[in-house]
């Protein structure tokens, strides 16, 4: 409970109030939704650009992938641009921080292939298009749809342009380079081997998930078996 109150009180100064105060309510829309009927999904707060979430995380200090595909989705879900979102952001209750981003430098630092937001959000509207969320490919021939729009989807590097990123290339007195920073350069044999390089032939699905064991409702587990790893 005294966190929960101390989280209320951190909500009254600081960067919420800075926020506040250089915006009108009519300008706010909380827990704003997206015009698609394939996946249930609602941001926090929109207010005047700025697309916001709230994490009560206990680890200010760090982002995790899945919070930054969260709201990179938010935003490609906004097809019609109602919200006008040119910053994505994140509020943190427990320590009171407030971090945003541009769209243009959030895209940037998640090393994304397609920079420019409206055919980012065809390619993703096309993607989703008779794609139910959560649900794999049940069959072989769902499958192969799944792998050819991805194929058809995924973006090229043009010559010159970075092979993971897709963006220019720093010029070079030597010959041409490939990747446009060593992180590129490291991160493009993950991609490879996932078949997710642009323009590479081969794309990979992600493996099915394993099912639980289905246990009785009076089943009793006596005994584990630690597995050691070599």
């Amino acid at each position: 409970m005294a966190d929960v109150v101390a989280q209320l009180y951190r909500a009254a100064d600081g960067p919420l109030n800075d926020l506040r105060a250089r915006t009108r309510p009519e300008d706010c829309t909380p827990a704003p939704t997206f015009p698609t009927d394939r996946i249930a999904a609602d941001a926090d707060l929109a207010v005047d650009g700025l697309l916001l979430d709230f994490k009560s995380t206990r680890y200010p200090h760090t982002l995790r992938q899945a919070e930054a595909w969260q709201l990179t989705g938010y935003l490609l879900l906004d097809t019609d641009d109602r919200y006008r979102i040119d910053a994505l952001g994140l509020y943190l209750p427990r320590s009171g921080s407030l971090a945003t981003w541009p769209v243009e430098e959030y895209l940037e630092l998640l090393r994304a292939c397609r920079r420019d937001v409206l055919a980012f959000r065809t390619a993703f509207t096309e993607l989703l298009d008779g794609c139910n969320a959560d649900v794999e490919p049940y069959d072989q021939e769902e499958e192969d749809r799944v792998r050819k729009l991805l194929q058809r989807l995924v973006p090229v590097a043009d010559q010159g342009h970075c092979l993971v990123c897709t963006q220019p290339c720093p010029t070079s007195g030597r010959r041409p380079r490939e990747f446009c920073s060593s992180w590129c350069r490291g991160r493009a044999q993950v991609l490879r081997n996932r078949g997710l390089l642009p323009g590479n032939p081969d794309v990979l699905l992600p493996r099915p998930r394993k099912q639980l064991l289905d246990l009785p409702e009076d089943a009793e587990i006596v005994s584990l078996t630690p597995h050691s790893r070599s």
